[in-house]
């Protein structure tokens, strides 16, 4: 059985480019560590992340991830059972959304309706159809 926790949450300071190739290699080797998929969102400031394994593992990573102090207000969107994994090849896939093309298809919309964690609590359903949609974008 696996569990699937989705969460938002805003960057205390900006994340440079660095920043977030430190953050995924740290936790692509955590996450291939434990058995941890899921897929990492980021823009301007704000993170959507799924994360998906054993059920105890992925709450203890998120309670970790609720107290890292690199970030606040993190809401969680969606905790669920799955049968199969969502990204089953991905330790943590990645897509910084600052440097989407503005006319990529299906993202644009997306994005104009905000990428805060209130503007995603507004609308769980957004942020899953944004992680998959990028999820089959990246698998072709």
């Amino acid at each position: 059985m696996l569990h699937s926790i989705v969460y938002v949450s805003s960057a205390v300071t900006l994340f440079s480019a660095a920043d977030l190739v430190e953050l995924l290699r740290v936790s692509r080797e955590n996450n291939a560590r434990h058995g941890v998929t899921g897929m990492l969102l980021y823009h301007d400031g704000n993170f959507i992340q799924a994360l998906e394994g054993a059920p105890a593992v992925v709450q203890a990573l998120s309670d970790r991830i609720a107290r890292d102090p690199r970030h606040a207000g993190m809401i969680t969107l969606s905790r669920e059972t799955l049968e199969a994994p969502r990204f089953p090849t991905w330790s943590m896939g990645f897509r910084d959304l600052t440097r989407v093309a503005p006319d990529e298809p299906g993202v644009t919309d997306l994005l104009a309706e905000g990428t805060s964690a209130a503007a995603f609590a507004a609308n769980p359903h957004r942020a899953a159809k944004l992680l998959l949609g990028f999820r089959r974008n990246l698998l072709r």
